[in-house]
């Protein structure tokens, strides 16, 4: 082999080598590799928000219960309780986790007074979340939810 060969060689083998190492996998960006987290059972905390009329609260005495029955891929349903030292009441919900493995979209039926809602938030860490809950009937009222699984 004559040197002309040799070098020709070499750059392509380099050239190969260069664009073998500085493509990426399609594997390494399918959102399909983010584990789905399992969202099933009771996640419980508080709530702070304002309602219009009456102001800001902090909802002291209330407890909100989220209790996931249902789990299929990253769309879940189930049911939420708003308990307080009079009573509860009690509507469903169903929700979908985004993509990320994080984000939360959730609808809420209306409650005794009809009016449904929207959260949307995040899972924080493994066994805590926090939703945004927003009313657009009137009164419009507006929540920051953290809950906890228990």
């Amino acid at each position: 082999m004559d040197m002309k060969t040799v070098l020709c060689a070499g750059i392509l083998l380099v050239a190969v080598l260069i664009c073998g190492c500085t493509t990426s996998s399609q594997e390494s960006t399918v959102a399909g590799d983010i584990q789905t987290p399992n969202l099933i059972g009771d996640w419980t905390g508080t709530m702070n928000g304002y309602v219009d009329g009456i102001g800001y609260t902090d909802y002291s005495g209330y407890t909100l219960t989220l209790r996931i029955t249902e789990q299929k891929d990253r769309i879940f349903s189930g049911e939420a309780t708003f308990s307080e030292q009079l009573g509860w009441e009690s509507v469903v919900f169903a929700g979908v986790i985004g993509r990320d493995g994080r984000t939360i979209t959730m609808v809420e039926s209306g409650g005794s007074d009809g009016d449904g809602g929207y959260s949307s938030g995040y899972l924080t860490g493994p066994d805590e979340m926090e939703l945004i809950y927003a009313v657009v009937s009137d009164p419009i009222s507006i929540t920051i939810d953290v809950l906890k699984k228990s």
